[in-house]
């Protein structure tokens, strides 16, 4: 399933005995670009978020980007970039030089919240995330996976813009992330500071009004931003 970004879809022993980790994506190529900005998150996150969980000892899992139909060029850079193998029937090499995954992430978020903000009409600034916080009802994982991830990284996405105006900064991975390996680390670096917005993005839409709110994030971010 394309959308499971908290865990594997299958885990096997292939021929020559090494563990292999799956994750499958069932869709044709021009699904796939009919939203290229998730699509590109959504592969990035599902194979990277697996290490997280990789054992301690012994050989590490093989990890498998398998798709049904010869992907856009931009999923066999972000599976490439997060250090999967893709496979379409047989493995697919990656001829050029694998990408950084961060690269791709904060462009992907950055093109999203784009995306996002211009078919709902808002501005990438709190007013228009409140906007889009008062919009999203709760919905819980297990009631519509798809609909639930689309929607966290898309109120996330626009966090991070209203995060990166405010102080300028960068999506990356990081041991301190949540449910999924991304942050945004705000301000100049070595001191930025580490915001979740996929994280609140999560409690909101599980939680609702109880959640701690995106924009209240927001607020607490400008607080401690550095200047």
């Amino acid at each position: 399933m394309f959308s499971s970004l908290d865990r594997v879809d299958i885990a096997y022993t292939d021929p020559e005995g090494r563990t292999r980790w799956l994750q499958s994506d069932h869709r044709r190529p021009a699904e796939i670009e009919a939203e290229p900005e998730l699509s590109l998150l959504f592969a990035l996150i599902r194979v990277l978020n697996p290490r997280r969980d990789f054992p301690d000892d012994g050989p590490e899992p093989v990890l498998e980007y398998r798709c049904q139909h010869p992907p856009p060029g931009f999923i066999a850079a972000a599976v490439a970039g997060a250090g999967a193998e893709l496979v379409v029937d047989d493995p697919v090499p990656y001829r050029e030089d694998a990408p950084d995954p961060e690269v791709l992430a904060d462009l992907g978020f950055a093109a999203l919240a784009a995306r996002v903000a211009g078919e709902r009409g808002v501005a990438c600034d709190p007013d228009g995330l409140r906007s889009l916080t008062q919009q999203q009802p709760r919905l819980a994982l297990e009631d519509d996976e798809i609909a639930h991830w689309r929607a966290v990284l898309s109120l996330a996405a626009v966090a991070g813009e209203v995060l990166r105006a405010r102080a300028g900064g960068r999506w990356a991975l990081h041991p301190r992330a949540g449910v999924l390996p991304f942050v945004f680390l705000l301000g100049p670096e070595p001191s930025s500071v580490v915001i979740d917005p996929l994280g609140a993005a999560i409690d909101h839409l599980e939680n609702g009004a109880d959640a701690l709110q995106l924009a209240a994030l927001i607020s607490a971010a400008e607080q401690v931003a550095p200047r």
